[in-house]
C-alpha cells in the first residue's frame, strides 16, 4: 500500500452505499424526505470522490460527473417531466458506471489483496446494481409497462419508481428472482439476463478470488 494511502477509504463508501439502500424507502414517505434523501445521495458522491481522490485525473472526471448528476437531480425536482427524468437518470448512470470502473481498476491492480480491495470490490458490485436500476427506470420511461408489478407506482413518482427498479435490479443481480416484478418487453428481458449473468460472474470470479487471495496473504504473514 502506498505511503499515506487510507486503508479504509472504500469502507467509508461501502457504509454510505448501505445507508442509502436502507434509508431510501424510509425517507421517501416522510415530509421533506426527498430533500434528506438527496443529502444522503450527496454524501455517497462525496464518499465516492474520496475513494478515487488519490488518482487526480480520475478524481477530476468523477467530480465533473458528480456535479452533473446533482444538477440533473435538482432540475428533476424543480421541473419534473419526461426530459428531466431522462437527463437526471442518464447522468446518474454515467457517474455510477464511472465510479464502478475506476474502483474495479484499483481492485484489479497488481499487488497485495488488502481488506480495502475487498471493500472496493463490494462497492463496485453495489454501484453496478444501482446503475442498472436507473437504466431500468430509463427504459420504463421510454416504454411504459416494460415491467409488470403487483404494486403500481404513479408515473410522476420518480423516486418511488427508482426505488422499485432498485429492488428489481438487486434481486436480478443476485439471481434471487422472486418473480413479483416481471420484465415484459424484449428490451427489459435482455437487460435482466445480462445483469444476472454479470452478477454471477462477478461474485464467483472476482469476489471469491479476492477473498481467497486475501486469506492466502494473511496466512503467509502469520507464518513469518
Amino acid at each position: 500500500m502506498a505511503a499515506g494511502e487510507n486503508p479504509r477509504r472504500h469502507l467509508i463508501l461501502l457504509i454510505a452505499l448501505l445507508v442509502i439502500i436502507i434509508s431510501a424507502p424510509l425517507l421517501g414517505v416522510i415530509r421533506h424526505g426527498i430533500v434528506l434523501l438527496n443529502i444522503v445521495g450527496a454524501i455517497v458522491l462525496l464518499a465516492g470522490l474520496y475513494a478515487v481522490s488519490e488518482r487526480r485525473r480520475i478524481f477530476t472526471i468523477a467530480a465533473v460527473l458528480s456535479i452533473l448528476s446533482v444538477i440533473g437531480t435538482s432540475l428533476l425536482l424543480t421541473f419534473p417531466g419526461h426530459a428531466m427524468v431522462i437527463f437526471s437518470h442518464v447522468t446518474m448512470i454515467l457517474v455510477l458506471v464511472f465510479f464502478a470502473i475506476a474502483i474495479l481498476c484499483y481492485v484489479l491492480r497488481s499487488g497485495r489483496v488488502t481488506a480495502d480491495k475487498i471493500y472496493a470490490a463490494i462497492c463496485a458490485y453495489l454501484l453496478i446494481g444501482y446503475a442498472w436500476a436507473f437504466a431500468y427506470a430509463v427504459l420504463d420511461e421510454f416504454q411504459p409497462g416494460a415491467f409488470a408489478s403487483p404494486t403500481e407506482v404513479a408515473r410522476n413518482d420518480y423516486i418511488g419508481r427508482v426505488v422499485q427498479m432498485r429492488y428489481f435490479s438487486f434481486i436480478t443481480l443476485a439471481t434471487a428472482g422472486y418473480g413479483d416484478i416481471v420484465p415484459r418487453t424484449p428490451g427489459a428481458r435482455t437487460m435482466a439476463i445480462l445483469e444476472a449473468i454479470l452478477g454471477q460472474f462477478y461474485l464467483v470470479a472476482l469476489i471469491g478470488r479476492l477473498v481467497g487471495l486475501h486469506i492466502v496473504h494473511e496466512n503467509r504473514d502469520n507464518q513469518r
